[in-house]
């Protein structure tokens, strides 16, 4: 199964994220966006490879991506 993921690279690695960015795509990372600023990566990735995305180094933490739905404003539902 395909998981939407957020990768957050430590920040003594901030200066090498095109470093981590490419053992995250050797690891199995499908790169979304990058977002240097935030030291932070989108991708997806096969649920069988998120450990194996937290043995990269310079990666702090990988967790699952979290969505959420807000009701229209003309929604009866507030």
């Amino acid at each position: 199964m395909i998981v939407p993921v957020l990768v957050s690279v430590a920040d003594d690695r901030l200066g090498d994220l095109s470093v981590v960015v490419d053992g995250l795509r050797d690891a199995g990372l499908r790169v979304g966006e990058v977002l240097a600023a935030a030291g932070v990566v989108t991708g997806t990735v096969d649920s069988d490879r998120i450990s194996t995305l937290s043995t990269v180094p310079g990666v702090a933490d990988v967790e699952p991506q979290q969505s959420f739905g807000l009701a229209p404003p003309d929604s009866p539902v507030q």
